[in-house]
């Protein structure tokens, strides 16, 4: 039980570092949103992995902070969790796919401090998408 409160500790500590000083996002903007929680799904799957950390305790952390950190509603965030879930499906979105494995990798760039590198990630992926839609 307590590798899971250090686990939510890691991963709040890495939104609270990440979100305003290297992702930059509009919290206001539903489609940034959407996408800085793949890639922190990512993130913290890569996390978890090191940690050997359950997939449902993941899920619970990613719903904790969609949340409180990403003001989705309690059922929202559950909701876009599953989601991110069924997107490690390839097939099921191909799109969020390829944002949370990304976001895997990113999580290796945070470690190693490479926060430019980190930032001009996302930045990309934010840019692709925009383009695209």
């Amino acid at each position: 039980m307590e590798e899971n409160k250090d686990f939510l500790n890691e991963c709040m500590n890495i939104i609270n570092t990440t979100i305003y000083k290297v992702f930059k996002i509009d919290i206001n903007d539903e489609q940034e949103k959407q996408i800085l929680g793949a890639y922190l799904f990512g993130m913290f799957n890569g996390l978890g992995h090191e940690k050997n950390i359950k997939p449902v305790d993941i899920q619970g952390a990613m719903i904790q902070i969609l949340n409180e950190k990403l003001n989705y509603s309690l059922e929202s965030a559950v909701q876009f969790s599953q989601f991110l879930i069924n997107s490690t499906d390839k097939n099921f979105h191909p799109t969020m796919f390829a944002i949370i494995h990304r976001g895997l990798e990113g999580y290796f760039m945070y470690k190693d401090g490479r926060n430019e590198e980190l930032s001009r990630d996302f930045h990309d992926i934010i840019e692709v998408v925009k383009t695209a839609t």
